[in-house]
């Protein structure tokens, strides 16, 4: 028996290509990330975060400069580690599937 025509199964062939690109320039761009040192990172991400909860603790949530900054840093210091260590997670995760997959393309290719 033959299979009926999926609108789904079409738009997920047109799909995939494109998201299998995306991927890969994703993690071309992750990649210079990923090799600095953890305390590159922090010194990196740290002012990065501080500056853009402030811009959000002020501008969509409205909230008094004094206190946007005082939000910006204290959830910046929380948020910091969090993303060194998602950062860290990923890169051992990645590195167990290409341990496991060799023929898998990598983000160099």
């Amino acid at each position: 028996m033959a299979r009926s025509f999926s609108p789904w199964r079409a738009l997920a062939a047109v799909w995939r290509p494109i998201e299998r690109r995306l991927a890969a320039v994703g993690l071309r761009m992750v990649a210079p990330w990923e090799r600095l040192s953890v305390p590159v990172q922090i010194a990196i991400a740290f002012p990065t975060l501080s500056v853009l909860l402030f811009l959000l603790h002020l501008g969509p949530l409205n909230q008094p400069p004094i206190r946007a900054a005082f939000y910006g840093v204290f959830w910046s210091i929380l948020a910091t580690p969090a993303v060194i260590l998602a950062t860290r997670n990923e890169l051992q995760k990645r590195h167990k599937l290409d341990q496991q997959q060799p023929e898998r393309p990598s983000a160099t290719d």
